[in-house]
């Protein structure tokens, strides 16, 4: 029997994994393009290019913050602890990236299908982080969807945020994933 070959683009497919605790240094900028490079190969059906890359870093962090506690106050939050905790979440790495879906009307591409392909941009870009050293975590919540953030990062009304990727230096262990048994997602038609 043959032994399959070690290859590094394979053994990245199958071994990545979420990493929530991030530090400095964060990717710098020719490491932030290599990322938005891979995420501008996603499968785009029509060429729409129906996704946005945002990067904050820095100071603009804390701005991010500022507009995600706006936004819980627009929805009638007045919890302090909650409001508190809002201005913290932009610092949990040193750069965001912030993957919107830019929606274009199509007779031939559905909304569907331009989700999909942000969805798989910003996957790119994750997974273009790892190849560089770089953690990342993907993370949503309702702010993804919430009018005043996205149009703060420059959306539309008819927009929202596939992702906010989280990247930076992994701090600590990365997670284990449970060994998952490829027969219970796999079958032929």
């Amino acid at each position: 029997m043959n032994q399959p070959q070690t290859n590094p683009h394979l053994t990245l497919l199958t071994e990545r994994v979420s990493h929530a605790s991030l530090d400095l240094p964060g990717p710098s900028p020719d490491a932030i393009a290599n990322m938005v490079r891979a995420g501008m190969r996603a499968p785009d059906h029509a060429m729409l290019r129906p996704w946005q890359f945002v990067v904050v870093e820095g100071d603009r962090r804390q701005d991010l913050g500022h507009v995600l506690q706006a936004s819980l106050r627009l929805r009638g939050v007045t919890d302090e602890t909650q409001l508190e905790r809002s201005l913290n979440i932009p610092m949990r790495a040193p750069v965001i990236i912030a993957v919107l879906l830019r929606y274009k009307e199509h007779p031939k591409v559905e909304r569907i299908e331009q989700v999909g392909s942000a969805a798989a941009a910003a996957y790119a870009v994750s997974l273009a982080a790892e190849a560089q050293g770089f953690g990342s975590i993907w993370r949503t919540g309702s702010y993804a969807t919430d009018p005043h953030v996205v149009s703060a990062l420059g959306g539309g009304p008819q927009d929202e945020v596939i992702g906010f990727l989280y990247v930076g230096t992994k701090k600590g262990p990365s997670k284990t994933l449970p060994k998952l048994d490829l027969e219970d997602f796999l079958t032929h038609f």
